[in-house]
This record gives C-alpha cells, structure tokens and sequence, in this order.
C-alpha cells in the first residue's frame, strides 16, 4: 500500500483538526489558549502546532510589544494569500504549478466540457492545478460537475471523523478557498453543500472576473445556512489525542 503524503496525515489527527478549527473561528490566539480551547496539554498543543506549520496551514509570530521580556508566540489560521517570498504556501503552489506541467506533458488536456467554467487563461490554470494537488495531498477524490461550475468530492478519506465532528467540513472547506486566493487567480470557492455527507460534498466555484455583489443568491462565502444549522444540531467532542 502506497504512503499517505503529508498533509493527509497532517489532516488526519483530530487533536491538529480541532486546533485548526479554534484558529479559523476565533483568529489569532495564543498556544495556552488554543491548549484550553481543544482540551490539550500546552506541550502537546504546541507539536501539532508545529506540525500544522510546517505544512503551511498555521503561521507563528512573535506579539509585538514595548515592555521588555520575551513575547508571547502568536498563531493564526494561514487564510488568504501569503506575500512572503519562499513561504510555504507559496513553494507548495510552485510545486503543484511544476507537477501539473509535467502531466500535461506527457497527457492530453481535458476537453473543454470538463473544465471548470471560466478557467480560460494561465491564472485560473495555476489555481486548478493548485488545487488538484492539494485534495490529491489531502486525500480526496474529486470530480468537475456536469454543470461545470462545481466540484464534487467523493468518500471523503476523513469520514469516520466527520461523523462525531462535522465543523471538520468547514476546515477543509477553509482550506480550499485558501489554496484558490494563494494561487491568486479569478476562481472562487464560494459554498459549500453536503449532499450526501461524507459520501459526496459539493463545491461551488466560480470566476470572479463580476462583481462580487453579482455572485447569485445563496452562493454567499461560507457553508449554507441549512447545513450550519444540522451541524450545530450533532454532537461536537473535544478532542483528547
């Protein structure tokens, strides 16, 4: 049996999920409260910590201060678009943009019925290529919708997690528009539908070349409000391991 890459297994802990969770719902915090907030020790808070870093899911800055005395370690979810030169996030968009080339090299492009609409041009190529990689690393299965303005995912590989933890869905879901706005091009995640979840999820993307206010009704940023309110309604355990 072939290895899980990295992220997958980055992915796969409950305790790193929920921490990932706790940073993309209350923003900037620190390691002892991150520890109370996902019931862990502070020592075992700070290695997923470190290991959520070093994938590029989680960044760490020391708080700026005028008193003397060693700051305290700020950690943040890594939404958004990094400007760094040679972050993480930015090698792993460069590598996926160099693995695709290389598929594409030695494999016809897809016809154009499917694609994703509005990906015409190198940016919205770079994204999709991004992107790929990432659910490929994080071990979904995914398709492009007939409709060609979603993407179907497929036996979710983090199922047996969702079913006690659904705010699970919300993270990688997170995680996707992140991908998309680091790899800097028109497409958007713009909602995400539990179909039929964790057999099949649903995906909505797409070009944001119009503007925002023209993105149709119920396609808002952010889970639907009818899947929101059935995971508020099942049960949500801290993790413990």
């Amino acid at each position: 049996m072939a290895a899980q890459p990295p992220s997958y297994k980055t992915l796969a802990s409950l305790s790193r999920m929920n921490l990932l969770y706790q940073l993309q719902s209350r923003g900037t915090m620190t390691v002892n409260d991150l520890a109370e907030a996902a019931g862990l020790h502070h020592n075992t808070a700070r290695e997923h910590l470190d290991r959520l870093i070093n994938e590029g899911f989680v960044t760490c800055a020391p708080e700026t201060r005028d008193s003397k005395g060693r700051p305290k370690m700020l950690y943040s979810a890594a939404d958004g678009a990094s400007t760094e030169l040679g972050s993480i996030r930015s090698r792993k968009i460069e590598a996926a943009q160099e693995r695709a080339d290389q598929l594409r090299r030695m494999l016809p492009l897809l016809p154009a019925g499917q694609r994703l609409a509005g990906c015409s041009g190198s940016a919205a190529q770079r994204q999709l290529d991004a992107l790929d990689d990432h659910l490929d690393q994080a071990g979904f299965d995914a398709s492009i919708a007939a409709n060609r303005e979603q993407l179907n995912l497929h036996d979710c590989p983090y199922s047996e997690m969702v079913k006690e933890h659904p705010e699970v869905c919300g993270v990688h879901y997170r995680l996707i528009q992140g991908v998309l706005e680091q790899a800097d091009g028109p497409l958007r995640a713009v909602g995400l539908n539990l179909i039929d979840a964790p057999h099949l999820c649903v995906i909505d993307v797409v070009a944001m070349s119009a503007p925002a206010d023209d993105v149709p009704a119920g396609r808002a940023q952010g889970i639907t409000p009818a899947i929101s309110a059935a995971s508020r309604a099942q049960p949500r355990n801290r993790a413990t391991h």
